[in-house]
């Protein structure tokens, strides 16, 4: 049974202790998560023993790239009782799906087989919102079977910024989440058709951890920027005081989009240049009204933004069940289903998530500060 209110963890100490307590505590989901991806690769025809060899590779790259990150990975299978290959397949699991739904494009098999669209994301600007705060939101659209998988994590260290995310068991962690200078992050799935052309770089969910990781705004774009890409995503990047960019990434470009009318939204399609083919409408047309409607609820609401009308917005139901709030499609295949698995509002002036475990039509927001009360 899913519980109302997703769980949450705090951690401390170095990269092995956090992941070994996060391993430990979310044992059985991190278990369950795998096991569900599994599946999901097998659907698209990514065979068990591929996967491992893809983790094993995977696992060599990752350690060169961030030691610390790596060291969090190992802490999470010894807690968890799996392998650290298992773990890195968990972290790549972004490189691994939407390779794979890039090739599904490609091939223009039919909607009903493919099924993994998802996501909606917006940026508020303080001269629109009521409280004159900068705001990130996101509809997390990810497969049905992760619900319930999922975690509020808190990291509180001394030698760099403590931060607060939505991670997946198992995955280090700064999926969507602010940190103590007020860095704040939510982003996209997307897929080109250049996707694969740069094996084994810097995978997304290490980026995340990176942008969190960041004193300065600065800093928290260099994880994009950096280094070339194995697959396409989009960056939604803020911070407190007022400045958001959303960065558009292809193996080998980036576009940037900045907020008009003190709004930025965005979904599964590339509306920048230059990035080769789009594939994600391709096989979830949904894509292409889920942001220009947000944009508008937000918008139409009338100035100031209150945090009500971003859940208002966040729950709207056209299109159902490829909706911004997104429900499971029965026509679907179990395996390739997808639903809103959490709905995330971020404060990043007052460093707090609000998060809902689930379709926020059917599970209501709750409070995730950085900094707990005493």
């Amino acid at each position: 049974m899913i519980s109302d209110t997703i769980p949450e963890l705090t951690v401390e100490g170095d990269a092995f202790a956090r992941g070994e307590l996060h391993g430990r505590r979310f044992a059985r989901a991190v278990m369950d998560n795998l096991e569900t991806y599994l599946r999901r690769f097998e659907a698209s025809g990514l065979g068990r023993e591929a996967v491992a060899e893809e983790g094993r590779r995977w696992l060599a790259a990752m350690s060169r790239q961030n030691a610390d990150y790596a060291a969090e990975m190992a802490g999470i299978a010894k807690g968890a009782g799996v392998g650290e290959a298992d773990i890195a397949v968990l972290n790549a699991r972004y490189e691994l799906a939407f390779t794979l739904f890039g090739k599904e494009a490609k091939k223009r098999e039919v909607l009903l087989s493919v099924g993994p669209d998802g996501c909606t994301t917006f940026g508020l600007l303080p001269e629109i919102t009521g409280d004159g705060h900068t705001w990130l939101g996101q509809n997390w659209d990810w497969l049905a079977g992760v619900h319930g998988g999922c975690l509020v994590l808190r990291v509180i260290r001394r030698d760099a910024p403590s931060f607060i995310c939505l991670t997946e068991a198992g995955i280090v962690g700064g999926k969507m989440g602010v940190n103590e200078c007020g860095i704040g992050l939510v982003e996209n799935g997307l897929a080109s058709d250049r996707d694969g052309a740069n094996p084994l770089q810097k995978p997304f969910h290490m980026r995340c951890r990176e942008i969190l990781e960041a004193d300065r705004f600065d800093d928290a774009l260099r994880p994009v920027l950096d280094t070339r890409r194995t697959c396409s995503a989009n960056f939604v990047v803020g911070q407190a005081g007022g400045e958001i960019i959303d960065l558009e990434t292809s193996p080998d470009h980036v576009t940037y989009l900045y907020p008009q009318d003190g709004i930025v939204t965005h979904a599964n399609h590339f509306m920048g240049i230059g990035h080769g083919q789009s594939q994600m409408e391709k096989v979830g047309p949904s894509t292409l009204y889920r942001a220009a409607r947000m944009r508008r609820l937000l918008a139409g609401a009338g100035a100031p933004v209150t945090v009500e009308q971003m859940q208002a917005a966040a729950r709207d139901t056209f299109g159902a069940p490829n909706a911004i709030c997104r429900t499971p499609d029965e026509r679907l295949p179990e395996a390739k289903r997808t639903m809103t698995t959490a709905a995330v509002l971020i404060d990043l002036d007052a460093r707090v998530m609000l998060v809902a475990n689930g379709p926020p039509t059917h599970f209501a927001y709750v409070a995730f500060p950085l900094f707990q009360r005493s």
